[in-house]
């Protein structure tokens, strides 16, 4: 099956991880790509012809060094940016294997829901712990 978002976007899976205190990861967008020093979610694109599923496994072993396990659907969130406009369709991450490092040269930190807004997220951050909030 091919994956396509909606009026053209780009679609892009992210994953939620979560740890043993109820924290998430998030990750910080590194120079020299588009929105630099912003914090997100980490994922990324779907290569052509591959599953979400898939994607999410290969994104957060790249960027994050970690085995996904086990991934439930949490959301969709469209976003127009002005470089892009995106699909993201989010995933929680309820199992995984390894301690999560940033492995591109990204900070990754461990946050509260409620600490989140501390960082300069990604607008499309925002609906996103919502939708977390909302699942809890």
């Amino acid at each position: 099956m091919d994956y396509k978002a909606p009026d053209n976007r780009l679609y892009v899976v992210v994953g939620i991880l979560q740890n043993v205190h109820g924290y998430v990861l998030i990750q910080q967008r590194r120079p020299g790509t588009p929105k630099p020093g912003k914090w997100e979610f980490p994922g990324g694109k779907l290569e052509e012809g591959e599953e979400p599923a898939h994607a999410l496994e290969r994104e957060l072993k790249e960027e994050l060094g970690i085995e996904v396990g086990q991934i439930a659907p949490l959301t969709a969130v469209t976003h127009n940016y002005d470089h892009a406009r995106v699909w993201l369709d989010t995933y929680l991450v309820t199992e995984f294997d390894g301690e999560p490092e940033g492995r591109e040269g990204q900070n990754i930190a461990w946050v509260s829901l409620e600490q989140i807004r501390q960082f300069d997220v990604l607008d499309a951050v925002i609906p996103i712990v919502q939708a977390i909030r909302e699942f809890r």
